[in-house]
């Protein structure tokens, strides 16, 4: 049996404040240090972009005049500042007039293969500031800003007659202004110290949280303890007196609302007493009553079942004489006359006088309805008569081959058998009789054509079973509830008793009948018979 896991309510509190205080305080976490991150990333780039408009500012003149004594100074006092690692300042024709003093081998080779060109887009807008993250083997992350130098000292002229080889529209070079873009300023900063110092933060940080969480969860055990202890031990109660001790009380120990509901509990408990007191005393009387109310009523029972079957035998019987008569009555009064329409129908099939179709269709439509009749007849003859079988041993799947030969099976309708051979004791004649019906029932079911199967197997030394089963359109469940009632039918033609005297054939040789069936899919027959 699959055991049920159960959680206490001490365990589900602390586990939902647990959840609530861990998501809080990771969502805060998680918000706080994205903020700070990104507040110290946006103050370095301004720094940087403010340090490069700075040097661009100051050194405008001095790069028109190509003062590399000055700009070599303004780079030199530049690189103290904390995190600049380069600076380098370029003419309009990307020359570079000054740098920092390189001496990192892997900064210069960086510097080298990284160099702007003319036709960079900063050289043609003023207000652009070019933006970019790399980074450097052992220096980690550098950040880049270049910032063109503009002068305003120059007249206007087409930018492409500085720029050889390059053809440029004078409002590409031009602002709204007269400045000329004459340079270009780069500055690199390292983002290392800036991620130590958020990597530091981010464990002080991280740190702190679990501090509060394991402090809020500590303190949450503790007051869902406080508070579950009364809980219990009113679970504790509840169990006692349902086990029987209804004499136990909770102890009252709290002045609040789970005392009032101890002491009510209490009171319960000793009414719940009082009346199981009574009860006890009415239980013996009424105790006494149902003995002798289960004796008169299994009496009445077995009158019932008496009356029942007599009944049903009283019913029986008289169906059986009704059909008894009525079959004599029939047989007496039609199978001399029918026997006469056959003979008739026979000897106007052999003379010459109806030679065409429409004739000779009608003929064999008479001696076919000739036939039905005389079924008919024989059917409730068959049917009211005793069955008194006649049993000898032989071959079930040899009776079956000739059994089946006597049923026409048309062209459309495959029949497949798959017999077992082995030996029981039947009436060949009643069985005959059974399987003519079956196959016959299974063959009206399939207009279309389809498939019929019959299949023996021999369960053990005491029974054997015949299965026949078709692919036709199936029963309802209402129909299959009443194929084995007398005068039951669903076909136009037909009275309704092949399946009843099926039905009494198979349980007079002591065996049961089962039959399975879907709409749409197909019907089978299960029988099932001893042995011997």
């Amino acid at each position: 049996m699959k055991k049920n896991f159960r959680f206490s309510l001490r365990v589900k509190f602390t586990a939902v404040i647990m959840l609530v205080v861990v998501f809080t305080a990771t969502a805060l976490t998680s918000f706080f240090l994205y903020t700070q991150k990104t507040n110290l990333r946006k103050t370095l780039e301004k720094r940087t972009e403010d340090i490069a408009r700075r040097i661009a500012n100051l050194n405008d003149v001095n790069i028109e005049s190509e003062t590399k004594e000055l700009l070599q100074r303004s780079t030199d006092n530049t690189i103290i500042e904390e995190d600049v690692i380069y600076v380098t300042i370029y003419n309009r024709n990307v020359i570079e007039l000054a740098n920092s003093g390189i001496t990192n081998v892997e900064v210069r080779d960086f510097l080298f293969h990284n160099r702007p060109e003319t036709t960079d887009t900063l050289l043609f807008n003023k207000k652009e500031i070019s933006k970019n993250a790399y980074r450097i083997k052992n220096l980690g992350e550098i950040y880049e800003v270049l910032v063109p130098v503009v002068s305003y000292n120059r007249p206007n002229y087409n930018i492409s007659a500085s720029v050889p080889g390059v053809s440029f529209a004078n409002d590409n070079i031009r602002d709204s202004d007269t400045g000329e873009i004459i340079g270009i300023v780069r500055v690199g900063v390292t983002v290392e110290n800036v991620n130590a110092a958020i990597e530091k933060m981010s464990s002080m940080i991280v740190l702190i949280t679990l501090i509060v969480i394991i402090l809020v969860v500590a303190i949450s055990f503790l007051i869902v303890k406080v508070i579950l202890n009364p809980i219990k031990e009113l679970s504790v109660g509840t169990k006692k007196i349902a086990s029987g001790e209804l004499a136990y009380r909770v102890p009252l120990t709290s002045r609040d609302e789970l005392s009032d509901l101890a002491e009510s509990f209490n009171s319960m408990a000793q009414d719940l007493k009082s009346y199981v007191d009574e009860l006890t005393n009415e239980k013996q009387d009424l105790i006494k009553l149902k003995v002798m109310l289960e004796q008169r009523s299994y009496e009445l029972e077995e009158t019932l079942d008496k009356m029942q079957s007599m009944q049903e035998e009283l019913l029986k019987s008289e169906k059986f004489a009704t059909i008894g008569r009525l079959a004599s009555s029939v047989a007496h009064e039609l199978r001399n006359p029918l026997a006469s329409l056959k003979n008739i129908s026979y000897y106007l099939s052999k003379m010459d006088t109806f030679k065409d179709d429409k004739a000779k269709k009608m003929l064999d439509m008479l001696a076919s309805d000739v036939s039905r009749a005389n079924k008919i007849i024989t059917d409730l003859l068959d049917y009211s008569r005793a069955k008194k079988l006649n049993k000898i041993e032989m071959w079930i799947d040899d009776f079956l081959d000739k059994a089946i030969e006597n049923v026409v099976i048309p062209n459309n309708i495959e029949l497949v058998k798959n017999f077992e051979h082995f030996q029981a004791e039947i009436d060949p004649d009643k069985m005959t009789q059974v399987i003519i019906n079956l196959i016959t029932n299974a063959k009206d079911a399939m207009t279309a054509g389809g498939q019929i199967s019959v299949s023996t197997a021999q369960n053990n030394s005491k029974t054997f079973e015949i299965r026949i089963a078709d692919n036709g359109i199936g029963m309802s469940k209402d129909t299959l509830n009443h194929i084995f009632d007398p005068l039951y039918t669903t076909k136009l033609k037909g009275i309704g008793l092949g399946l009843s005297i099926v039905k009494e054939i198979i349980e007079s040789h002591f065996g049961r009948i089962v039959v399975k069936s879907t709409e749409g899919t197909g019907t089978e027959f299960i029988i099932v018979i001893p042995m011997r």
